[in-house]
């Protein structure tokens, strides 16, 4: 009885943020298109689908425990799910959603989970995309590039490929990425 009581005014006085939170250690998605957080304990979470998703792509685990994926969703033009949305996920809740109203052909954390990057564009007839970073508290866009052509990325914002390697999100995005990172130069 008195270890019982020990354990109820421990759980009382501490706080959660004290005790080891359990760690993401994979995203996966449920027969049903949903997204499923498996976590180092081996315990599993269930996230609500958004209205009309199908699955989801491209599960990502930052630095800072944030999880994000893209949400597929059917497009009747074509026969395939698009990725419509980017979810951001920490801390057992939805942090940021973020929607462009075109594909999303990928997307990274950058700065510690504190950014994203994506690339978007057309599902077909246009030639253009966009790559965009994002602060993910506020949401707001920090950098944006458009390229030229999709099968042809030109140079960014003036900056040539050489970080490319550090930031493989895509050839044209990880100049982007390059050109907002602070004290960082390209080499001449």
């Amino acid at each position: 009885m008195r270890s019982i009581l020990l354990i109820l005014l421990f759980s009382a006085l501490v706080p959660d943020a004290a005790l080891p939170q359990r760690r993401v250690a994979a995203v996966s998605s449920t027969k049903d298109g949903a997204a499923r957080i498996t976590f180092s304990d081996g315990s599993k979470r269930a996230i609500p689908k958004e209205p009309g998703q199908v699955s989801i792509t491209d599960a990502r685990i930052g630095a800072d425990g944030t999880i994000g994926w893209l949400v597929e969703f059917s497009e009747d033009s074509v026969s395939y799910p698009v990725a419509g949305k980017l979810i951001l996920w920490k801390a057992g809740k939805l942090i940021r959603r973020f929607r462009d109203g075109q594909s999303f052909y990928s997307w990274t954390f950058y700065a510690q989970g504190k950014q994203v990057a994506y690339h978007v564009g057309p599902l077909h007839g246009e030639s253009k995309s966009r790559c965009e970073l994002h602060d993910v508290a506020s949401g707001r866009i920090t950098r944006s590039g458009m390229e030229t052509s999709i099968q042809e990325p030109t140079v960014l914002l003036g900056h040539k490929d050489w970080c490319i390697e550090r930031h493989p999100i895509l050839y044209a995005c990880s100049r982007i990425l390059c050109a907002s990172s602070p004290g960082r130069k390209s080499p001449q």
